[in-house]
């Protein structure tokens, strides 16, 4: 793949040096002398790097430097001067330039080094723009499936937190997506470029609390040979997750109430506080209002943690996600191991609505993971679910003799599905008929035929 280099200048000469420094099977060179029609060219050739003259009548290079950072920031752009001049060397570099060349270019060997490091910035930024966009596509709200109103309004609430840095609180059952959420705020918020930083608090032992959340200095205590960053510190400018901050040891909760409020840390050993700037989120499977009363967190603390909260209700709530949430996981794993499965038949689909999901969502993706690596068909059935699925199911086993028909196993399907819808909403036809997206007649009619006494 050929390395493309733009080169905008008014004055031919420069134009005609760099195209023949350049002149190589592996370099493109595109010649420009409007940085006007260079940048509409960006679009059509996007570049591996740019140079660019400081003077030009149409546009100076600083004007055309800003544009390109504006829509293009991942290109790396050199500009040229020809005046050696540390101010205008200081300008470019705080506008965005990576560097800049003076003319006349008597350091051919110079000029050289420095265009192969533009084209090594060039290289790396491409690797931190393709791991943002991967990150997007994992963690983006886009990614979170969901037709339930509970879940978007948690959508809509996630929106408007997302540009704020007061602390939340996520509180839901296991396997609900608290980090799921967590991620998405932080990719719509203006930290999206910093570090993530998920912390389970449950899996770090009391006596090392402080000393990775803090840090410590060389020689702290015995064994600390090095000095070591804390997480806080390791967050700075982004986000700090910590999940299960239910099971933080009260006495370390005094501590990191602090650290919250003054929005500094001092590590272990260590003679003076170092500022931090981290956004908090927190997340909880347990009810803290009770471990406040009982004794087992601080209720300053939890004041602190819980300025904007927000409930993920369990799968069980939630019954509509099902077939959006089967289909999502399908497609997913259908990439994932080269398939191309249609769908989930009715009777696997009327087990899925039929089970309680103690594992919230994260158990309904293992049983699809499952189900699709050992599918052999064009749809998922009965068949392909677990055993372990039945021993904890509501639904009775498996479809058995005249019940594996399509229309007894689609009857079945309506009557349970219908259920569900008037269990979610209180009986209120209307209400039902607008979570199942049909008009209320259609749910008249259908109640009629398959719950009426």
């Amino acid at each position: 793949m050929q390395t493309k280099i733009f080169v905008v200048d008014d004055e031919r000469y420069t134009l005609d040096f760099f195209e023949a420094l350049l002149i190589n099977e592996n370099v493109q060179v595109f010649k420009f002398r409007s940085p006007i029609e260079a940048f509409k060219a960006v679009e059509k050739n996007e570049p591996d790097l740019i140079i660019s003259d400081i003077v030009m009548p149409e546009m100076s290079g600083l004007e055309f430097l800003e544009e390109l950072n504006k829509k293009y920031p991942y290109i790396t752009v050199i500009l040229v001067t020809a005046y050696a001049s540390i101010e205008k060397a200081v300008q470019a570099i705080k506008k965005g330039a990576f560097d800049f060349l003076t003319k006349p270019f008597d350091d051919i060997e110079e000029v050289t080094i420095k265009i192969k490091k533009g084209l090594e910035n060039s290289r790396l930024k491409n690797r931190v723009k393709v791991l943002q966009e991967n990150v997007n596509e994992l963690y983006g709200i886009d990614n979170i499936v969901s037709k339930s109103k509970k879940m978007n309004d948690i959508l809509s609430m996630v929106k408007k937190v997302s540009g704020i840095s007061s602390n939340i609180l996520i509180s839901g059952e296991s396997g609900t997506g608290k980090e799921l959420i967590a991620r998405s705020i932080h990719q719509l918020s203006s930290r999206k470029n910093e570090r993530f930083l998920p912390i389970n608090c449950a899996a770090i032992p009391e006596n090392l609390q402080e000393s990775l959340f803090f840090g410590y200095e060389k020689g702290a205590f015995t064994g600390a040979d090095s000095l070591h960053r804390g997480y806080f510190e390791e967050a700075d400018g982004g986000t700090l997750f910590l999940d299960e901050i239910g099971e933080t040891d009260p006495n370390f909760q005094v501590k990191l109430l602090r650290v919250i409020q003054e929005k500094s840390v001092k590590r272990l050993g260590a003679n003076k506080s170092l500022d931090v700037d981290v956004r908090l989120i927190c997340a909880t499977n347990k009810n803290l209002e009770s471990e406040v009363e009982k004794g087992n967190f601080r209720q300053d603390l939890y004041y602190r943690i819980n300025v904007i909260k927000i409930e993920i209700p369990p799968l069980r709530e939630r019954a509509e996600d099902v077939p959006y949430l089967v289909d999502f996981f399908i497609k997913r794993y259908n990439r994932e191991f080269s398939k191309n499965l249609k769908g989930a038949d009715s009777g696997f689909m009327k087990h899925l609505y039929e089970y309680d999901w103690p594992g919230n969502v994260r158990e309904l993706e293992n049983i699809i993971e499952r189900s699709t690596a050992l599918a052999e068909k064009d749809y998922l059935s009965v068949d392909n679910l677990p055993e372990t699925f039945f021993s904890n199911s509501n639904s009775g086993g498996r479809f058995s003799g005249d019940s594996l028909k399509y229309k007894d196993a689609r009857d079945e399907f309506e009557k349970s599905y219908l259920k569900r819808l008037l269990e979610l909403s209180d009986n209120n036809i209307t209400r039902a008929s607008k979570l199942a997206g049909v008009d209320p007649a259609t749910m008249h009619r259908k109640v009629n035929k398959y719950l009426k006494e």
